[in-house]
This record gives structure tokens, C-alpha cells and sequence, in this order.
């Protein structure tokens, strides 16, 4: 055992159901803390799903969200493309090939959906991100530049700036 103070170590696995979410998962997505302060972003991206503009796909267990990808139908519809976001793991559960099947049920939607195309960004400085999507196909098409803000409870706006690679895949 690598860790002197360790009395076992056993593997265990997860059931983990893909679907899309549900308005009384919204709370789970803010992960205990972590994404609170998107609190705002998680409902208008509900919202869009309502309306029929996204998708938002979660892989739950034991009734928690650890895997999502939101699709975004509406910000390139005119061009049949879908953009992905949010495509995150639950982080103690990174690497457990949660994020490879979270990916591989968005692009089945897609496929249902008739999208032919789909593009994501990547922060430009995360190597093991980018490695991961080249695995499943994915290409780095060029430079991407994104900025979004959010208030949380009322405080004053927050501006994130996103600097990425625009990366594409056909769906077929």
C-alpha cells in the first residue's frame, strides 16, 4: 500500500444512469459548494433545456449528479452544429470512465437530433483535457476566446475571460 497509514484498499463501483436533468437536480449541480456561485447559469441552461435549446445531460448515482454535458442547440443552430459545455466528472471520480460515457451518450442525442457536427472548448493550458477528447476523435480547429458573467446572491458581477482551443468533431 503507497500510504503508510492505510489499512485496505479495495475497488468499488458505480451504477450510473445518463439522463437529462430534472429540475430538482439543480441544487445537486452546484456540487456541494463548488458551483454555487453559477447558480444563475445552471437555471438559465435549464431554462433553454425547457425551451427546447439544450440539453442537459447528467450521469446520476444513488441520486447524485457525477457526470454532466450540457449541449447547447441554439448558439450555432443556424450552422447545425451543437456546442458542448460544462462536460465535467464529479472530481473524486475523474478517471473512472465516467467522462468517456458521459461523451459517448451526448453524441448519441446528437446523432438522434441529426446533428452532423459538435464543438467544445478547452482551456488552452489543460493538457490532460485535451488528450482526453483526441482520444475520442475530437480536433483542435483553432483559437477560442470566451467571456461570460454571472451575479451570485445578488453580489456584484463576476467576468470570467476563457481562453481555449475550439476543438470539432463530426457526428456520424
Amino acid at each position: 500500500m503507497d500510504d503508510p497509514g492505510a489499512c485496505r484498499r479495495f475497488k468499488a463501483t458505480i451504477e450510473v444512469l445518463v439522463r437529462p436533468c430534472l429540475e430538482r437536480d439543480l441544487p445537486a449541480l452546484e456540487w456541494m459548494g463548488l458551483y454555487t456561485r453559477q447558480r444563475d447559469i445552471i437555471r438559465e441552461a435549464f431554462n433553454a433545456q425547457e425551451r427546447g435549446d439544450a440539453l442537459l445531460l447528467l450521469g446520476v448515482s444513488a441520486g447524485f449528479p457525477v457526470g454532466q454535458v450540457w449541449i447547447d442547440f441554439a448558439r450555432k443552430r443556424a450552422e447545425g452544429i451543437a456546442y458542448l459545455w460544462a462536460v465535467r466528472t464529479f472530481y473524486p471520480l475523474q478517471g473512472s470512465g465516467i467522462g468517456r460515457h458521459m461523451m459517448d451518450a451526448a453524441e448519441a442525442a446528437l446523432r438522434e437530433r441529426g446533428i452532423v457536427r459538435a464543438e467544445l472548448g478547452v482551456e488552452r493550458d489543460n493538457d490532460s483535457a485535451l488528450r482526453f477528447y483526441e482520444k475520442l476523435g475530437w480536433r483542435v480547429v483553432g483559437p477560442l476566446q470566451e467571456r461570460f458573467s454571472y451575479r451570485s446572491d445578488g453580489s456584484e458581477a463576476a467576468i470570467e475571460h476563457l481562453d481555449q482551443w475550439l476543438m470539432a468533431k463530426p457526428i456520424l
